[in-house]
């Protein structure tokens, strides 16, 4: 019997072609499946009609390739449509992120737009908005040793985060200058340069802290810890779904849990140096 394999606390059968990007599973996710259906462009939302639904039953999300994911509670299904065919592996990601979401949402559980990677069983998530240089930040850490966690969405349920795919995808500048990576094309919102991480994560992993990200026009990076009202800022524009919270404590306690701002200088150039530092940090 093939084993399953699992990405943010869910099993997912028909993704054979994406098994090298999904995890092995612990035995207790939710088992999930994912249908497809191209259509043509006519047949998608415009533009000008509404964007994500969301209600405890089921919720569409527009993707960045101009399709739509339809996801349904009661089945536990997600129907992509999309104008083109899409291959396992780009379901796996970025596609997933928005099952990821929702079906995190409905367990009563924080999702994040954030990056993560681990030293032993201890966690730590990089936020920043788009273009913060969050997927380069996680592959620099993971050359000074660190494991990979999630390149997109970050599931947290109590103490303990939920991985996904095991995979980053760079963007062109980064993967070219690091020499990693393999040109996907534009898959989803942008353009996607992937590699492949390797290496088996603990049982358990266990939220440590968060890294806000920035940049800096100095030479050097600097590391600084956050206040508590910062945090709390920095955790709720975090949050991969903007909708009113089940369990507003539970932002709290995301944002009681230790943070610094990490800005470092643009220049690819610096990025292991930069990354040096902050694992240096970490670690003490």
């Amino acid at each position: 019997m093939r084993e399953s394999t699992a990405a943010y606390g869910l099993t997912f059968p028909d993704l054979v072609g994406g098994r090298e990007f999904l995890r092995p599973a612990r035995g207790d996710e939710t088992p999930w499946r994912i249908t497809r259906e191209v259509t043509g462009p006519a047949a998608l939302p415009t533009a000008g009609e509404p964007g994500d639904e969301l209600t405890d039953r089921h919720a569409v999300h527009p993707l960045g390739d101009g399709g739509v994911a339809r996801i349904d509670r009661a089945t536990r299904t997600t129907r992509l449509t999309t104008p083109h065919p899409v291959a396992d592996r780009e379901v796996v990601h970025p596609h997933l992120a928005s099952t990821a979401v929702v079906t995190a949402l409905w367990r009563g559980l924080p999702a994040l737009h954030a990056g993560a990677v681990a030293l032993g069983e201890n966690v730590f998530a990089l936020l920043g908005d788009r273009g913060a240089g969050k997927s380069t930040a996680v592959w620099s850490l993971l050359q000074q040793g660190f494991s990979h966690v999630s390149d997109d969405v970050v599931v947290v349920a109590g103490d303990e985060v939920l991985p996904g795919p095991r995979c980053v995808d760079l963007r062109a500048p980064a993967a070219r200058r690091l020499g990693v990576g393999e040109d996907l094309g534009v898959v989803g919102r942008r353009e996607r340069w992937r590699a492949a991480v390797p290496g088996e994560l603990p049982a358990t992993l266990r939220l440590a802290g968060f890294v806000h990200l920035d940049w800096t026009g100095a030479q050097r990076s600097t590391i600084g810890n956050l206040p508590f009202p910062q945090r709390l800022q920095g955790v709720a524009a975090a949050l991969a779904a903007r909708v009113p919270q089940h369990d507003p404590a539970g932002l709290l306690r995301l944002a009681a849990v230790p943070a610094v701002r990490w800005a470092r200088p643009r220049d690819l150039d610096r990025v292991h140096e930069s990354a040096a530092e902050l694992a240096s940090a970490l670690r003490g």
